[in-house]
């Protein structure tokens, strides 16, 4: 386990990384690091993230070497992949036109998912944590709750038969039910927002 990440620690890793490693890339941030930069406040202990480089030919195990050597001195843990949706059972939709930039760090330009698409793995695994996640996320960026139950039913739509699956349209369901009150007040609209999640 990293140490407890802040924006400060973040910013090390990503100003370190640049340092290392000169050739530009796109970085995709996931997960709890994510959620920190949009309002979170649990704490979270490592940087998961996408990598595209811009150059077809990078040398990505140079990438992966540094990754290591930074997280090895800084202590601050970190794991990517170059397609965040081959880490998941679900379809992630048409995710990689839904980032917004985050800052540059020298080549290394970072980006944040919309929040409706970094939540499809927060309601997908469906933790306490990830519930507390998306409960700060939406609060803070003001997640217009239709338009999210719009994009989670084409992630039902739109996702192979898996385990995963089946249990994802309870947790969505329970999610609008249980804490959507909360996040956006006694006039959401439930009758509107569960018949999409059938």
């Amino acid at each position: 386990m990293g140490k407890n990440l802040d924006l400060e620690t973040i910013e090390l890793f990503f100003e370190t990384l640049a340092g290392a490693y000169p050739e530009p890339v796109d970085i995709l941030l996931i997960g709890g690091a994510a959620a920190l930069l949009m309002g979170g406040t649990r704490a979270t202990y490592d940087i998961d993230f996408e990598v595209r480089p811009k150059n077809p030919k990078a040398d990505l195990e140079t990438f992966f070497h540094k990754t290591r050597e930074i997280a090895d001195r800084t202590g601050i843990g970190a794991q990517f992949g170059t397609s965040v949706e081959r880490w998941s059972e679900l379809s992630l939709l048409d995710y990689a036109e839904h980032k917004r930039p985050f800052k540059k760090y020298g080549s290394l330009a970072v980006y944040l998912l919309e929040p409706p698409y970094w939540a499809i793995g927060k309601v997908a695994r469906y933790w306490d944590q990830d519930i507390q996640d998306m409960i700060s996320v939406f609060s803070h960026e003001k997640t217009d709750a239709q338009a999210l139950a719009g994009i989670w039913r084409g992630v039902l739509k739109e996702s192979q038969p898996s385990t995963v699956l089946f249990n994802l349209k309870k947790q969505m369901q329970h999610f609008f039910k249980t804490y959507g009150p909360g996040i956006w007040g006694r006039s959401l609209p439930l009758d509107k927002i569960l018949p999409l999640l059938k």
